[in-house]
């Protein structure tokens, strides 16, 4: 049966799954778009799916216990964050997991980030480069909004990703692991680094203050990219992307 009002209960639900608040009480989150739903039902977080009735792809990929809904075309534009959806979405529940410092060996370290591209592109590259664990500080912005979700691209289901962690106390527990911070105070080029760590933490700050000063306090190693050009400074997603390639996979 086909919904066709906002009025509906679960289009209601879906439509509050929007806002943050909703999302840290129900832990659940919505996914839009075909990749993000394929990837949720890959890694068995979908909980339920919403389809427009012009969907036409092929929906084979979705497993018998998971409910497809069909709604309405113009449905979609009151749940998608995005101009032109694809007219599928999901339901997604938040799973918890215990912090087991032990099971990692790459740990990306994220202080106060705020913009929701910077931290959905910081974890994708996280990702594709291989490590295995991203810590989000307390006040960077929340991973389930739906602009941090777009930009991930789902990579949040490939890497554990714990948030609201109190980055001090966590630095305590990190033995054995090289600890490395961005500042442009740093007394070492990332060039300078010539031998690949164990197991390494690497840290990055926020957008305007970098990481603070009490965090870099705790640091042996901070760390910045040698820049020849003329700017004064680099975006910290693209930052964290020349350091984790640097520190992960070019170093021997």
């Amino acid at each position: 049966m086909k919904i066709t009002s906002s009025s509906n209960k679960k289009i209601k639900e879906l439509i509050k799954l929007k806002d943050i608040k909703e999302i840290r009480k129900k832990k659940k989150y919505i996914v839009d778009g075909l990749h993000l739903v394929e990837e949720a039902v890959k890694n068995d977080v979908a909980l339920e799916i919403f389809v427009s009735e012009n969907f036409s792809k092929d929906l084979n990929f979705v497993k018998d216990n998971i409910e497809i809904n069909i709604i309405d075309e113009k449905l979609t534009d009151l749940i998608s964050s995005t101009v032109n959806n694809q007219g599928i979405f999901a339901i997604c529940k938040i799973v918890d997991k215990e912090l087991l410092i032990n099971n990692y060996s790459n740990i990306i370290i994220l202080d106060s980030i705020q913009d929701p591209g910077n931290l959905g592109t910081i974890i994708r590259t996280a990702d594709a480069f291989g490590y295995d664990c991203v810590i989000l500080g307390k006040g960077t912005t929340n991973m389930y909004s739906q602009k941090v979700i777009r930009s991930m691209q789902g990579s949040n289901f490939h890497i554990d990703c714990f948030d609201s962690i109190n980055i001090i106390e966590f630095m305590d527990k990190l033995e054995g692991f090289e600890i490395y911070a961005t500042s442009l105070e740093g007394s070492c080029y990332l060039e300078e680094i010539n031998e690949k760590p164990k197991k390494s933490a690497i840290i990055f700050g926020n957008e305007a203050n970098g990481v603070s000063k009490e965090i870099l306090a705790k640091v042996n190693n901070p760390i910045k990219v040698n820049m020849p050009g003329l700017a004064e400074s680099l975006n910290v997603a693209v930052t964290s992307g020349i350091i984790m390639h640097y520190i992960k996979n070019v170093l021997e």
